[in-house]
């Protein structure tokens, strides 16, 4: 992997969070995919250079938007890792900002699609994910990150812990729950992970289909 395609500090230029994903991303991921897009409407990079190509995109429109040029990824049967953010694990399906079904968007332009549910498990999807779509026919896939895997411990902490001093029996109920949820979350995210790359699984043709 030689280059990430994302727009740090986006929100700050454009003043809109959700343009992040359609306004710059979107152009670059589609020039990964040689689609028409591309400045220079040349061949992706990636498929000159025998690399994985890699896109990060906002949660919510930045992830939809970049559905055109994962369809073209999977048509020219590229490479690419699309990793898009995602609301916090305990928010989705209760109304969160951006929250969608991204997961099932993809499903059928993706050769697998995972979305990360604790801290531990990043590294090792993303190994996964990246030998996947380097394995067999080459195309897209797609890791999901909530926001909460994401930040450090004491935002997470200070924004969904519950209060420090709960009230009755249900109070104390939803504090145990979140406080086992937080550390449940955070569980062996310290400890030392394999980033090696995963060996990538090429199908050869036998000597029977290309004997004369």
């Amino acid at each position: 992997m030689a280059s990430t395609f994302s727009c740090p500090h986006g929100w700050r230029v454009l003043g809109c969070p959700s343009l992040v994903g359609s306004l710059i991303d979107l152009r670059r991921v589609q020039g990964l995919c040689g689609c028409p897009w591309s400045p220079s409407a040349s061949p992706p990079p990636n498929f000159l250079a025998g690399r994985i190509g890699v896109a990060a995109v906002t949660a919510g429109p930045g992830v939809t938007n970049a559905v055109t040029a994962i369809k073209n990824a999977q048509m020219a049967e590229s490479p690419v890792l699309l990793i898009g953010g995602a609301a916090a694990s305990l928010q989705k399906g209760r109304g969160a900002l951006q929250d969608i079904d991204q997961l099932s968007l993809f499903k059928t332009l993706c050769k697998a699609c995972v979305s990360v549910r604790t801290v531990r498990d990043i590294v090792p999807r993303l190994r996964e994910a990246i030998a996947t779509a380097q394995s067999g026919t080459p195309g897209p896939v797609f890791v999901e990150l909530p926001i909460d895997v994401l930040y450090p411990f004491h935002v997470v902490e200070k924004e969904i812990g519950g209060t420090k001093s709960p009230r009755g029996l249900r109070g104390k109920a939803v504090q145990w729950y979140l406080q086992n949820y937080i550390r449940n979350l955070f569980a062996g995210a310290w400890e030392p992970r394999d980033v090696s790359p995963l060996p990538v699984r090429v199908p050869l043709a036998t000597e029977d289909e290309v004997g004369f």
